[in-house]
């Protein structure tokens, strides 16, 4: 049964206003089916998302750890910019601050430091997995599974921070004023 120019319209606005790609528009393994024809599968935007909280707070964050011998390290996120890109890749820019002290030493103010991943995603229901290319950045970097819903992203990752493991969460808005 052919779709009038108009269902396939009303279809498209229905499918940005709740966030999911038209079957049309995805690639043939994103695409479902059944007896009543293709279905609707939800994925994120193509599109760059900001950072905007991580663990509840504005950017930049500062988390500050210590040794058993009193060393201080500190990593400051600054910010972090996801796109998802088409053909499901992505690519995750990180800006942030490393400093360490002795014990008794003040912390310097450090530069800026930027890194670049690159990798695959891929969604199931509001899940999003990421897996970084470990040749593009991703070496020993473990990214957990994330949610998408609208415009936002939330993901959690792990890092460490001197000897000191820890858990963050990244909120990521959409934003279409990057690059």
């Amino acid at each position: 049964m052919a779709r009038s120019p108009l269902l396939r319209v009303a279809t498209l606005a229905g499918c940005l206003l709740a966030g999911t790609t038209p079957v049309s528009a995805q690639a043939p393994s994103a695409r479902g089916g059944g007896p009543s024809g293709p279905s609707l599968v939800p994925q994120p935007a193509i599109a760059n998302y900001l950072s905007s909280r991580l663990n509840g707070k504005p950017l930049p964050v500062t988390d500050r750890a210590s040794d058993t011998t009193g060393t201080q390290y500190l990593v400051e996120f600054d910010e972090l910019i996801l796109s998802i890109r088409p053909n499901h890749e992505f690519r995750a820019s990180l800006r942030f601050r490393q400093a360490l002290a002795v014990k008794g030493d003040r912390l310097r103010e450090e530069p800026i430091q930027k890194t670049t991943i690159y990798g695959a995603w891929s969604a199931a229901g509001d899940q999003l997995r990421f897996v970084p290319d470990p040749n593009r950045g991703g070496r020993g970097l473990t990214i957990l599974d994330g949610t998408f819903a609208g415009p936002r992203i939330d993901v959690p990752f792990d890092y460490r921070n001197g000897s000191v493991f820890r858990r963050a969460k990244v909120v990521l808005i959409k934003d279409d004023n990057i690059f």
